[in-house]
Order: structure tokens, then sequence, then C-alpha cells
């Protein structure tokens, strides 16, 4: 049941804005430049999870951004689980900032691929023998928090959330235990409208991130110390502070964001409404399929295999279909400017929608279909890929990006570019 002072479905306000009129906002959309370049639109991501399958999708979207210079552009990043690893990964390796498109393709990228194709992030490997003497119970009881650690360990992910810049503003989604609520981490607040919220959060990145990666029941709730003071309820039509509150217990736990919604839409985009100020959305959805029945094991988590519970594969499954059902309808009424870039979609497939044809040696400069199809299939996991693997996907989120953008909105993106190893 919506509180009465909700406004839409979500109940939540945008929580990049302020304050919301009664009205949406006027959307002006400007065209590309006389020079063909797009327009100067801020940008708004959502990145989806999928664990490091969706990394390395989200990594190649950015580079198809960034040989547009558009990464200076992007005002808002909203992550989910795969989405928030990877952008922590990035924002480490650019010293606690968000990279511009020169440092991305010539720095970053290249330090991502290396990362996620030389080390796993959570296997037997990874603890290894040392580990298990040192983490002892807690892989049994807390392995979120375990994988917390190897973050910081393994992939560099340091610092704390309130060091990180305010623009673009990071969202790093998680669901509560507490409310049932999405819980958000960002640099100046942390909580939900249920629980309340916290404008001084002091918690590591690692934290955050292994919290919205914390698949239930695999990894298990990451379990956060709160602090005594310093928390307000607030508006949720407005997201302004009402009054002062005393939480009721002072440890909270967090599963990963995708239980409550894996393409961490609703922080950059409410249905119906246009962003204001005005912006391109752009949701980047990794998600994989919904796995055989009976192929899901708790266990295989040693093996770096995210396998949840059916009940929560197939509940996320549905909650993603009706958001980017919600999403797309909006862009195709023009109530907001933006695209979905859906993991899984061949530049075929895209044509098909399209009524458009191509002489079959126009495909030759894509990934073939089969292709498309084994990057979705690359498992959900928490473990090294194959440089094949890696390129594969990578490709595919650069292409399925750079066709829906300059077919879709063409306007705002003219410029067709061919993917670079």
């Amino acid at each position: 049941m919506q509180p009465e002072n909700c406004p839409k479905p979500g109940c939540e306000a945008d929580p990049t804005s302020r304050e919301h009129g009664t009205e949406p906002p006027t959307t002006t959309v400007a065209a590309a430049t006389p020079d063909g370049q797009p327009s100067g639109l801020p940008i708004r991501l959502a990145l989806s999870g999928g664990g490091i399958r969706a990394a390395a999708f989200h990594a190649g979207v950015l580079k198809r951004l960034a040989e547009e210079g558009l990464l200076e552009r992007v005002t808002h990043v909203s992550t989910v689980s795969g989405g928030s690893l990877l952008v922590s990964a990035l924002v480490s390796f650019n010293e606690h900032a968000w990279p511009g498109s020169a440092a991305y393709l010539e720095r970053t990228y290249p330090a991502l691929r290396n990362l996620l194709t030389t080390v796993d992030l959570f296997t037997v490997r990874a603890i290894g023998w040392r580990g298990l003497f040192r983490f002892n119970r807690r892989i049994l009881t807390h392995r979120a928090s375990v994988l917390a650690d190897l973050l910081a360990e393994r992939w560099g992910v340091t610092g704390r959330v309130r060091d990180l810049p305010e623009k673009p503003a990071w969202l790093i989604n998680t669901t509560s235990l507490h409310s049932g609520k999405c819980w958000r981490f960002s640099a100046r607040e942390m909580g939900d409208w249920v629980f309340g919220r916290h404008y001084a959060p002091d918690i590591r990145l690692a934290d955050a991130a292994a919290a919205s990666a914390a698949v239930p029941y695999v990894l298990g709730a990451l379990w956060v110390d709160l602090p005594k003071e310093g928390w307000f309820q607030t508006d949720p039509a407005t997201r302004k502070p009402l009054k002062r509150t005393q939480p009721d217990v002072d440890r909270i736990g967090l599963w990963d964001g995708g239980v409550y919604e894996n393409l961490g839409l609703e922080a950059i985009y409410k249905p119906g409404i246009a962003p204001d100020p005005a912006a391109f959305v752009i949701c980047s959805d990794a998600s994989g399929p919904v796995p055989a029945y009976g192929s899901a094991s708790p266990l295989a988590i040693f093996r770096g295999r995210l396998a949840g519970p059916r009940l929560f594969d197939i509940a996320s499954d549905q909650i993603r279909a009706l958001r980017s059902r919600m999403f797309m309808r909006d862009v195709d009424a023009k109530v907001v400017t933006g695209a979905l870039f859906k993991m899984g979609v061949s530049i075929r497939d895209v044509d098909i929608k399209e009524g458009r044809s191509r002489d079959e040696r126009e495909y030759d400069a894509f990934l073939n279909d089969a292709e498309v199809r084994a990057a979705l299939g690359h498992p959900t996991d928490l473990k090294a890929m194959t440089p094949a693997a890696f390129e594969r996907i990578a490709r595919h989120g650069f292409e399925v990006a750079d066709t829906v953008l300059t077919t879709h909105s063409a306007a705002l993106f003219p410029r067709t570019l061919q993917w670079r190893p």
C-alpha cells in the first residue's frame, strides 16, 4: 500500500532532484550540433546487475560513450550489483573520481579489462587456504562481508562512500531487510524513505558495493553498524527532511539491490515524469535469463557462481520486465528522452524490429547472432573471465549502445562508430 502523499508508483521522489511540481516538466531536446557531435543534453546512467558479465557489458557501453566524448556529460549514475562492482573498481582506478572520456579509453578501460580477466573476486582460489583460517566461520555465515574484504584486497576498492565526488552523483542501490525498500548509498546520504536517512554516511566503499551485490542466501546480507544520531524522516514526495528520528535498531541487513529492482532505474527515472532538469536517460541492462530449472546450487558460490534461489530469479526477472516496459513506453511516448541497451539483442534483431534491411556482408562488421547469445549465456559469477569472453561481452555492450543510439535517437547521436579492440 502506497502512502497517501506518494505521487507515483515507486513512491520516492527522484533522489537527483529536490522537488517535484504537480505537472511533469517540459523536456527540451536539442539535436546534434552542425559538426555531427551530440548535443549537450546531460546523461543519466543506470547500470544493472548481472555479476562480472554485467561489469564487462557496462564497460563496453561506457567505451562507446567515451569514444564520442560523452562521459563528461554524465550527471548521475545508478548501479546495482555487477554495475556497482564495476563502478567501484572504475573510481578506484581513477583516484576516486569519475574518469573523463580520454582517461577512460587510455587508462581505465584497459585496467578494467585486465582486472576482469585475471582476478577472481569470490572463489575458493580467491579465498585460499589462508582465507579459510582468516575468515573462519564468516565463510558460512557472513559471506557478503567476505566479499567486501576481497573487493578491497583483490580489486583495490578503497576509500569511503562519503569521499566520492559529487558529480556525477553515484547512487549505489541495495535492498533493506528491515524496511523492504531500496536502501541507497551516495556521497551525502544513506537510507530509505521508510527507515530514515542519514546525511553523513561513514562506510567503506567496498562494503556499499558488496551490499549491492549480496545475492540472498548465496552471499547473504551484509550487516552494517549504524550511527545512533543524525537520522531524519523525509517526505516521500519531495525527499525533504521532516524531523529527526531514532532508529529502533543499531544494525541493518542489506541484500542485493536486484531484490528490489535489478535495473537501477528508479533512482534516475520515475514513470510518466520527465527528468528535471532535462536529461538523456540510459538504462544498460545486462541481466541474464532465468536459469534452467534444477541448474542452480547454493554451493556454486565457491566456484564463483551467483546461483540465487529460483523464487528470487523469477521475481527479479518479472520486475525487470515490468520496469523496462514502463521505461520504453515513456520513451516511445516522448515523455522521457532515453535508450535501453539490452544484452542479448543482436544488430539483426534491431534491424528486424525497425524493418531495416542490410546486405548480409554488412553484418560481418558486428558480432554474429551466435556470439551475442554466447555473451548473454555467460554465467552470472564473480570469477575472472577469459580474454575472449571479455572481448565478446564488452564488444556486445558497445555495439548495442551504438546501434540503439544511432537508430532510435539519430537526431542526438548521428555518428555510427565501429568497435576497435
